[in-house]
């Protein structure tokens, strides 16, 4: 009788020790990570930081589920106006294409989900997910997500853990937001500048050159003045080169003035050359935001916005539209339209649109090809490695 006793003293007290662990786990598990939040709120780039603090915060939600109710923990942050959403995840959950997709289009597409729980199949099976709203403001809403292939945990339970990770995710994405707004104003402010002084000062005198160049070419074209025609010809054509490049400098920074995001440059320059024609253009979009920095933004968008302006002046076309995709590592951009075709060999010499369309490719270690598409009209296709700019 007293070994019975005995051994369930004992296995009481090694239940004790083994359970007091979990229990301080489980409290761990209840508690907001500053120190997370803070490598969020600092980010230079949201989409490099946030995996890795998923990852750790994964593993906290991990120690405190059992395995057949652990579910996968995902960010989706959705951009409304440009249609645009980004999944980010713990580096070892690699999601399938279908998965992206299907999220993209509850979230971002559609409205906002209002189940508790949101049944999804896909590809590699039936997943039920709990969604939980972290951040909405005015272009931007940030979800976090609980993805479950097999047993759901009870909500009680879930809310418990998940409370306190919500909450670090929260404080850190939206310090991270309100530092980027700032951010983003300031630089506004400076291009506003810079597109001002150079309409008021350079702008205006290279225009004045330009009317003065052109009427002086003119009067020499009388054959009293042979000797200047080849001097006043390339006068001419240099000062309206130059005239040219610069206002495209002023459109760029009012561009960057009014869209955060390439995305939105795009949706912005579709909407500005739609008010100029008849055409009928659509955007289709399949590239996640952020994928390309600063510069090649700027390259992109002048390309895309080049191509959209003969579409407008010379493709006699009903139709158009802009491709962005992702194939593999790189990005395709295709401009098609359904007009007359372009004879590439018969450029203008004193049309320098093509030439720099293909230095700007060239700036970002893209590929540029113009032709003619086989059911008619031109198709313009950039491809590029993000990331390769020299």
């Amino acid at each position: 009788m007293m070994m019975l006793n005995l051994r369930s003293w004992m296995e009481g007290g090694f239940a004790n020790l083994y359970r007091k662990p979990i229990e301080r786990r489980q409290r761990a598990a209840a508690r907001e990570n500053p120190e997370l939040a803070l490598q969020l709120a600092t980010a230079e780039d949201i989409s490099a930081t946030l995996p890795g603090v998923l990852e750790v915060l994964q593993q906290e939600l991990d120690g405190v589920f059992a395995l057949s109710l652990r579910g996968q923990l995902m960010v989706l942050l959705s951009h409304g106006d440009t249609n645009e959403s980004l999944l980010l995840h713990p580096p070892r959950f690699q999601p399938s294409p279908s998965f992206n997709r299907r999220l993209h289009r509850m979230f971002t597409l559609g409205k906002a989900p209002q189940s508790e729980v949101i049944p999804c199949q896909v590809d590699d099976g039936q997943w039920r997910l709990v969604p939980q709203l972290l951040m909405e403001e005015k272009n931007i809403s940030a979800w976090v997500i609980y993805g479950f292939q097999h047993e759901l945990p009870p909500r009680e339970k879930l809310r418990w853990h998940t409370t306190a990770l919500e909450n670090t995710l929260r404080r850190g994405i939206s310090a991270w937001y309100q530092h980027e707004a700032k951010t983003r104003a300031a630089l506004q402010s400076e291009r506003a500048i810079y597109a001002a002084e150079l309409h008021d000062s350079l702008a205006q005198v290279l225009g004045y050159l330009r009317i003065k160049s052109t009427r002086l070419n003119k009067v020499c074209q009388n054959p009293e003045y042979e000797a200047l025609q080849s001097m006043t010809e390339d006068l001419a054509i240099q000062t309206q080169n130059a005239y040219r490049q610069t206002r495209e400098l002023i459109t760029s920074s009012r561009l960057a003035m009014q869209s955060d995001n390439l995305a939105q440059a795009i949706v912005n320059s579709i909407s500005e050359f739609e008010q100029q024609s008849a055409i009928v253009f659509e955007l289709d979009n399949r590239i996640p935001a952020k994928l390309l920095d600063a510069k090649e933004s700027t390259q992109v968008l002048y390309i895309v916005r080049e191509s959209l302006c003969n579409i407008v002046r010379h493709s006699h076309a009903s139709h158009a539209r802009v491709i962005l995709r992702q194939r593999q590592e790189s990005l395709q951009i295709l401009i098609e339209d359904n007009g007359s075709g372009i004879d590439v060999d018969a450029a203008r010499p004193d049309s320098f649109g093509q030439q720099i369309m293909q230095e700007r490719a060239k700036r970002i270690g893209g590929r540029l090809t113009i032709s003619n598409r086989p059911q008619g009209g031109t198709r313009v296709e950039l491809s590029l490695k993000p990331g390769n700019a020299s």
